[in-house]
């Protein structure tokens, strides 16, 4: 893409963003009308059914709007000293509930105790790993994902590793590149818009880390970045 059209995709991602959040606004307002009482909390309801179709796409949006702050270089970091342990309590919260809508796939942990805290933006370091844990669990119909952390000499070691479909040999330089995707089937519900190893890639950059994973095909992979001491 050129830079005009990276422009243009800045631009329109956060008008998007915008107007969406105008729209969550209003919807959530309708809870407080005690005439809709009866609507609310209902399977199926006109209030829940916008209420679930807003989260997915406000999602999409957001992933729109940090590629385009990626590849337009505004993405800024919030820095300050980072308890990990902190940090990594909130993550596996969310990640408990990806592991609760994947009943065949078990969550593990391999946290070393006692690690530094780390100068970063705990907002995006949380949005990384999480970004990994949800690929992870996406691609891995039963199994094992696991979230591994770890201390080096100069830097904490981060590590995602699962036992899904893998990556083949001749797949693997695509994977942090924009809008491609491993897979095959093009109708498969899995197929996002490829955007969001990238993502975690340019936040990777940005704390002065590297990215990088192990794959093979029909064994899983691994994920990995590191963020300086």
């Amino acid at each position: 893409m050129t830079d005009k059209s990276n422009e243009f995709l800045y631009r329109m991602s956060r008008h998007l963003r915008q107007e969406l959040a105008d729209v969550q606004k209003y919807v959530n307002d309708l809870y407080s009308i005690e005439e809709l009482e009866d609507y609310v909390g209902v399977k199926d309801s006109p209030i829940e059914y916008i209420q679930s179709a807003l989260a997915p796409l406000i999602g999409q949006v957001n992933d729109f709007q940090d590629y385009a702050e990626t590849v337009t270089g505004k993405m800024e970091l919030d820095l300050l000293d980072v308890d990990v342990h902190a940090m990594l309590d909130g993550v596996m919260a969310i990640a408990d509930q990806l592991a609760e809508a994947n009943p065949a796939v078990r969550l593990e942990e391999d946290i070393e105790e006692n690690l530094p805290t780390v100068e970063g933006d705990p907002t995006r370091l949380s949005q990384a790993l999480l970004n990994l844990l949800h690929n992870a669990f996406k691609f891995t119909e039963k199994g094992t994902v696991t979230l591994r952390v770890t201390r080096e000499p100069n830097n904490i070691l981060f590590e995602v590793r699962d036992t899904g479909i893998g990556i083949a040999e001749e797949n693997q330089e695509l994977i942090f590149e924009p809008f491609e995707t491993v897979l095959e089937d093009k109708d498969d519900p899995r197929l996002g818009f490829g955007i969001g190893l990238k993502i975690v890639e340019h936040i990777i950059d940005l704390h002065d880390g590297e990215t990088w994973f192990e794959s093979k095909a029909g064994t899983g992979s691994s994920f990995f970045f590191t963020v300086p001491l």
